[in-house]
């Protein structure tokens, strides 16, 4: 090809310069030389040997070597075989389609005929045969014969179709043909060997010949022809042959690939847990109609058990999601799993629970869509899931709302959706027209693609008209119709003495009733094979055979579906799961260890808190404030010591202190340290007597021993105990209040009753300890004190008594701000002084006459309100106090308070500070012994014991769930396992579907079918 292209190349490039030389017939002078002349005769060759010459360069044309010439060079090349090819395949095309339709001509002429012979031998058999034996023989002679005829045709018909293949074999087929005939090869082979026949061997002989056999792709053409003419005449025959191999499918054993359907169910249970809404879930077989139309007996006549709530009134409130599981050698039992019920035996405790489910819901209610959930396990059950609904009314009653009907319609509606399949239960004595299941299921499936019908109580109706809507002529259904008489006959007592199962006697009743009608409802077995009645669909066995290959046909058809869902849900999943927890995995066992390990690490951290210093501290506080009480009712409302005696003394004045005896206390306080004395007109009018120094030492000696035993007999050890027992428990409740534990309240109050349990069994005996430990300090008053711990005492006492005082005077502030001011305050307190001395004047009038103190009403002084009149009392009595305090604190400062512990009478503060300091000391002591300890080693391992060993894998779960943040990481991380375990056991369904599917390969109509 290329070569020829060149040639014309060639030859066009050097058309003009032959012309040339052509018309040369002179030679050119050019001065005195001279050329010889270019002719004809001249070699071409010759003159293309010089392709440096300019002459022969300049007589070639450029433009025809350009590439827009080189395709028209090709179309014209190859446009006699492109013809060529095209007549062949239209000459071909037309003979195939002549074939094809002469053929399917002449197989409807013959089936008209063989139709037409049938039903008149069937109709005059009808008609004669009781009367004319030898009649009905000799028509049986002429069917054969006319059957032979028709036979006979068929045959030529198919050797003239060879004849002309065999033509068609003949003829030489070109080479570009010679490719296309492996391919018709290998598809004949394939095709012979589905069809049958004498095709197959002379198919595999073509199959074994080698691809460089040129013409034979036209015989392999021609046998694929013969063998598709082969194949359709036989499927006359095989038409009669279909309505029985229907019925046997219908009651055919459940297959391998039915075994599907209990995998796909067990993959649904895990959907259903994973995403309660209908984004992700197989079919089910929703069991809809009217109340008393029979449901709940059909869903026991399948399982063979009754279990469903009966009742006059509307008993199915809820949605029964029943989930029937094949479990061969065991004996039935029902599980609730919502409910944890495992493993029910009784069928009657499983009928009661129901019972109980649905009339939960209120009476104003009637009905509710959420759902009951019932897994039964028998070997008289197949994989099947049904749901079952309550029953459509009519009309509600005066006891229900009226908007009932509505609520049970929706409800309805709701589940009947794609992609469930709807079981349409209609009673055989209503007519169809009436059934709002069917008007239902014509809503949601109009061409009742996913509805099938079951007819119950056709006992009640007459066997030709309940087999005639079995047919299904009226209200045609896409799965068909079933006939069931689901009321068992009167159940027998077998040999042990034990009743007739619900099944048997279903069965039993079924059998009498429809095997007494076989005329209407099995027409071939009755007319001996020779009816031409459709046949019908009757008995519970056939309606769960029916539903076994229904529900696994529609679960196979979703595989594909639900497993694009799957999937595009799992990349969903684990993208959040590696954005939001970085693909960290997490357990409810390794949340509840993590929990309490920080449940101990926080109680370690605040166990420092209670080491001896601190506790001894803590107590210490509590003792101050023991000793101010002390001090308040021992020395602070004895009038000596109002007087300034205890000062005098302390302040070495003892001719001062000798001359005071009860002298009333001044109107200004009097001070021996800086104060301002009192005036004369104060000063009492009798001279004092002269009392003795060691009189007034011994006062003050009793005084001492009456605070110090009042101090160490206060309760110091129950004090001291509870006070760190207190402590412990407000230990507990910050840990017990804060994060994780403030998420678990349950546990966490498990936790504080803990520990209340281990502080009252070492409250009391360290109470005791504590109190035995103290018992010298309540006998011995001569407390060895040495002048270390007196000056720390007296430092203490210092600091103690500067805290009460700005205590004092932030009280006296705050009264000063309620009640307007200083000026205000002290005209308040002047009035309430004079009140009480005109009081006391009053008493002491009423003592000295004899008489009986009576109350008298003060006038009303309407310048201040009562509550005035309290804050200054208030007012005054702090004042009183502070003064004390102040003088106290003056006396606590002298020399003589800080001479030694041989002062003790004179400064009880600094004695009694050093007491409580040794009081302090002792009850740590034996508290963290006694209790501290104990409290510290039993706690955890309580905790250990009470929260983790005895907790069972629910309450681990429950505890870790508690958490919400928790509860989100687990359930992410659970859907995602969920949908990556859905996912394999879908795509091992689909690979395992894929395998079982026969691998059936089109029949192609015609020689060309497979390439056109």
């Amino acid at each position: 090809m290329i070569g020829s292209a060149s040639k014309v190349v060639r030859r066009t490039t050097l058309k003009q310069p032959f012309l040339q030389l052509q018309t040369a017939q002179k030679p050119v002078s050019r001065g005195l030389t001279s050329t010889p002349n270019v002719t004809l005769l001249t070699p071409l060759r010759a003159r293309l040997r010089a392709p440096n010459s300019p002459r022969a360069w300049r007589s070639v044309h450029v433009r025809a070597l350009s590439y827009s010439a080189l395709p028209r060079f090709v179309a014209r090349a190859f446009r006699v075989p492109i013809a060529g090819v095209g007549v062949g395949a239209g000459a071909f095309g037309y003979a195939n389609y002549k074939l094809d339709e002469l053929k399917r001509q002449t197989n409807t002429f013959l089936s008209d005929i063989q139709d037409t012979a049938a039903d008149f031998y069937d109709s005059a058999s009808e008609t004669v045969s009781p009367y004319l034996v030898s009649a009905g023989s000799a028509l049986g002679g002429f069917r054969k014969s006319a059957k032979g005829t028709i036979d006979s045709a068929s045959g030529t018909i198919s050797n003239a179709y060879d004849s002309v293949a065999s033509s068609i074999q003949g003829m030489e087929a070109p080479e570009w043909i010679a490719g296309i005939g492996d391919k018709f090869k290998a598809l004949g082979g394939s095709s012979s060997s589905s069809s049958g026949g004498d095709s197959g061997g002379e198919d595999g002989s073509n199959e074994s010949q080698k691809p460089h056999q040129d013409g034979k792709a036209a015989v392999s053409a021609a046998s694929l022809g013969a063998a598709a003419a082969r194949s359709k005449a036989g499927q006359d025959n095989e038409e009669d042959e279909e309505p029985e191999r229907k019925s046997e499918l219908d009651t055919a054993p459940p297959t391998d690939l039915l075994s599907l359907t209990k995998k796909l169910i067990a993959i649904r249970s895990i959907l259903r847990s994973i995403d309660q809404s209908d984004t992700l879930n197989l079919p089910s077989i929703v069991v809809i109609g009217s109340q008393s139309s029979g449901k709940s007996s059909v869903l026991e006549a399948i399982v063979g058990k009754e279990f469903l709530p009966k009742g006059n009134n509307m008993v199915t409130r809820r949605p029964i999601e029943l989930t029937l599981i094949h479990t061969p050698n065991t004996e039935p039992y029902g599980d609730f799993p919502d409910l944890n019920l495992r493993h029910i035996t009784s069928f009657s405790s499983i009928q009661k629970t129901l019972t109980d489910l649905n009339l939960s819901v209120p009476a104003e209610q009637c009905v509710s869509d959420n759902p009951i959930q019932l897994h039964i396990y028998s070997p008289n059950v197949p994989d099947l899931t049904l749901i079952d609904l309550p029953g459509y009314i009519q009309i509600a009653n005066i006891d229900q709302p009226e908007e009932l009907k509505g609520r049970i319609e929706a409800l309805c509606e709701k589940y009947i959706k794609e992609t469930n399949l709807i079981l349409a239960v209609c009673a055989a004595d209503v007519d169809l027209a009436n059934s709002p299941a069917l008007r239902a299921s014509r809503r949601v499936d109009p061409l009742g693609l996913r509805t099938m019908g079951v007819i119950t109580k056709m006992d009640l109706v007459d066997p030709q008209m309940g087999a005639e809507i079995l047919r299904g002529n009226r209200y045609p259904l896409g799965l068909g119709y079933v006939g069931v008489v689901t009321k068992p006959a009167e159940k027998r007592r077998g040999s042990k003495g034990e009743d007739e199962d619900l099944k048997a006697a279903v069965m039993r009743r079924e059998e009498g009733f429809f095997g007494a009608n076989r005329e209407h409802f099995y027409p071939d077995d009755a007319a001996g094979g020779k009816g031409k009645k459709t046949p019908v669909l009757v008995g519970t066995d056939t309606l769960r055979g029916r539903l076994m290959q229904v529900l696994e046909s529609s679960m196979a058809g979703s595989l594909h579906r639900i497993r694009n869902d799957v999937q595009l849900e799992l990349e969903e999943a684990s993208y959040q799961f590696k954005v939001m927890y970085n693909d960290r995995r997490i357990t409810a066992e390794s949340y509840v260890a993590e929990t309490i390990d920080t449940l101990k690490a926080r109680f370690n951290a605040y166990a420092g808190q209670f080491n001896k210093p601190a506790v001894r501290e803590r107590v210490k506080v509590m003792l101050d404030e023991k000793i101010m009480s002390v001090l308040e009712a021992i020395y602070w409302s004895d009038k000596r010591l109002e007087n300034g005696e205890l000062n005098a003394l302390a302040a070495g004045d003892f001719k001062k202190a000798l001359a005071i005896e009860q002298a009333p206390a001044a109107t200004g306080s009097s001070t021996y340290f800086g104060g301002k004395s009192a005036s004369n007109a104060s000063a009492p009018k009798d001279v004092p007597t002269q009392r003795e120094l060691k009189d007034v030492e011994a006062y003050w000696r009793h005084k001492l021993e009456a605070a110090s035993s009042l101090l160490t007999k206060s309760g110091v050890g129950r004090d001291s105990t509870t006070l760190v027992a207190e402590g412990l428990r407000a230990l507990i409740d910050n840990i017990i209040t804060t994060e994780p534990m403030s998420h678990h309240p349950e546990y966490a109050e498990r936790i504080l009753q803990l520990s209340h349990g281990i502080l009252r069994q070492y409250l009391t005996i360290t109470s005791d300890q504590v109190e035995n430990a103290i018992k010298p300090f309540k006998r011995d008053v001569d407390v060895d004190v040495d002048q270390r711990e007196w000056g720390i005492g007296q430092e203490k006492s210092v600091v103690l008594f500067d805290k009460e005082i700005a205590m004092l005077e932030g009280r006296i502030a705050e009264i000063k701000g309620r009640i307007g001011g200083g000026r205000r305050l002290r005209g308040l307190m002047d009035y309430v002084r004079a009140r009480e001395k005109r009081e006391e004047e009053r008493r002491r009038e009423a003592i000295r006459n004899g008489n009986a103190v009576q109350d008298v009403e003060e006038p009303i002084d309407y310048r201040y309100s009562p509550a005035q009149v309290l804050e200054a009392r208030h007012a005054l009595l702090y004042t009183n106090r502070l003064t004390s305090l102040r003088l106290r604190l003056a006396a606590i400062k002298s020399k003589t308070c800080k001479s030694g512990p041989d002062k003790d009478a004179l400064c009880p503060e600094i004695f009694l500070n050093v007491v409580a300091d040794k009081l302090a000391y002792m009850s740590t002591l034996f508290i963290n012994i006694e209790l501290l300890d104990q409290f510290f080693y039993q706690f955890p391992r309580e905790i250990d014991s009470r929260l983790i060993y005895d907790l069972d894998r629910t309450e681990v779960q429950k505890f870790a769930r508690e958490n919400p943040a928790i509860r989100r990481h687990l359930d992410l991380q659970d859907r995602k396992d969920k949908l990556e375990l859905c996912m394999t056991q879908l795509q091992s369904l689909v690979n395992l579907r894929n395998e079982s599917q026969p691998n059936h390969t089109k029949k192609q109509q015609g020689l060309f079918g497979t390439l056109f």
